[in-house]
């Protein structure tokens, strides 16, 4: 009976067979998708790092020195000055990013440092292995210099530079500390998911480099957009250091041991520095003479943006103030 069926349909039993060794070699929908997602993430990372090569050559340098332009250390001001002042750009940054204010107080008698921070003003590529303990050094170090030879010190910071100078006030005697839109944790919005911290390690395990260009330049007046000196590219190994540094800010340590007078300028505008981790920290500092000031028209780069007449003047009061103060007890 069974050969007989056999027999008569000889056709469907091959197709059959036909039909079942096609499945066997069909491959699994989940082995594509990670195939896939393999050759995006593979041609990601090799598209970004040409445009990033390409970013490099294309970047205006100075002739002598390498450097980006617009991001050279400065030293202005009277080198016989007793008051100095430090300024501390952000990530990504430069000392550019400060506008005229350190024109300002040289202006006002003040010696003033412009530093440029390991791994800016080069290349993105040579921010990807700086260390939160390199940048705090390096801020130490210099304050130190300057009291050495100034006497009264003051650090003005701007992002991830007023954190380096939090830490450094709390770590060296300095006179005051001006935080301008500075970094305590970043600005969280519901539709992240996730806070911004930890998509930070998630992204530094998938990608090496991620845009910032203009796109992601926080400052609402893009007028002044060109004018800002920073890199296009950051390595997300650096977002790595500043959540390793924002830890530190934060922490009772430092907040406990900042204690000189403070200068805090922000606004509830900042997509980047998170307004209300400052305010906290702001809240935690031991320091008894401090001022917190709202700008009610900038984003985060309130140096240039359209508060930066306010901010300028904010700060050439504190300094009057610091060095008034200085020059009475003295007396």
């Amino acid at each position: 009976m069974n050969d007989t069926i056999a027999e008569s349909n000889p056709i469907e039993i091959r197709e059959t067979t036909r039909s079942t060794s096609r499945a066997n070699r069909r491959v699994p929908a989940s082995v594509m998708t990670l195939i896939v997602a393999l050759c995006f993430w593979g041609g990601y990372r090799g598209l970004t790092g040409w445009l990033v090569d390409r970013e490099d050559e294309r970047t205006p340098r100075d002739a002598e020195t390498g450097l980006m332009l617009g991001a050279e250390p400065r030293d202005l001001g009277p080198e016989n000055a007793t008051k100095a002042a430090l300024f501390v750009h952000g990530i990504a940054g430069s000392g550019n990013n400060f506008r005229q204010v350190p024109d300002c107080l040289a202006a006002e008698g003040w010696r003033v440092r412009v530093i440029l921070l390991p791994g800016h003003g080069t290349t993105p590529k040579d921010l990807e292995h700086v260390s939160a303990d390199t940048l705090i050094d390096t801020v130490v170090t210099e304050a130190e210099a300057l009291r050495k030879k100034h006497g009264k010190v003051i650090l003005v910071g701007h992002s991830m530079g007023g954190a380096l100078s939090t830490v450094a006030a709390s770590k060296t005697d300095v006179d005051g500390l001006v935080l301008g839109g500075a970094y305590f944790g970043v600005t969280h919005r519901w539709y992240y998911g996730l806070r911004p911290e930890t998509w930070t390690v998630i992204g530094s395990h998938l990608v090496r480099w991620v845009y910032k260009g203009d796109l992601f330049l926080q400052v609402d007046d893009r007028s002044v957009k060109d004018e800002i000196v920073c890199y296009t590219w950051m390595p997300t190994q650096s977002g790595v250091m500043l959540n390793d540094l924002g830890r530190r800010v934060r922490s009772r340590e430092v907040l406990d041991n900042v204690t000189c007078p403070v200068l805090m300028l922000h606004s509830h505008g900042d997509v980047a520095a998170s307004p209300e981790a400052a305010e906290h920290a702001f809240g935690e500092m031991a320091a008894a003479d401090k001022e917190l000031v709202w700008l009610p028209n900038s984003n985060h780069h309130i140096y240039w943006d359209y508060d930066h007449d306010q901010v300028e003047r904010e700060i050439a009061k504190f300094a009057v103030s610091i060095s008034g103060e200085r020059e009475q007890s003295a007396q």
